[in-house]
């Protein structure tokens, strides 16, 4: 299935870290550590570099929307949805993932 094979990229490109990738030093996310410190603006700064990494390292996908969702039952771990089409030679799909990131900086990812 085609949004398996995203997923399981997805999954990759967000639990990677700026600079793993030699010739592509801009593959991933920055490291959680890096921008913690700057609560509550590292949520938007997340936000973007999840926006940013998926609109250049997951063609596949297009309209891709980030967004914040609050988890009062979760403090220690910032959650995101991620909406965006699914795009194929024969097809347009809406998808839906959501992501946590949490305490050590581990990504999970779920459709």
């Amino acid at each position: 299935l085609r949004v398996d094979s995203v997923l399981a990229n997805l999954r990759r490109l967000l639990n990677s870290r700026h600079g793993v990738a030699r010739t592509r030093t801009d593959y991933g996310i920055p490291d959680l550590t890096e921008v913690v410190h700057s609560f509550p603006e590292a949520i938007g700064q997340m936000r973007a570099a999840i926006h940013v990494a998926i609109e250049k390292y997951e063609p596949r996908l297009r309209r891709v929307n980030v967004r914040s969702v609050e988890t009062p039952d979760d403090p220690l771990s910032l959650r995101f949805e991620i909406t965006a089409e699914l795009v194929s030679s024969d097809e347009h799909a809406s998808v839906w993932f959501e992501t946590r990131i949490d305490p050590s900086g581990e990504v999970e990812l779920r459709a």
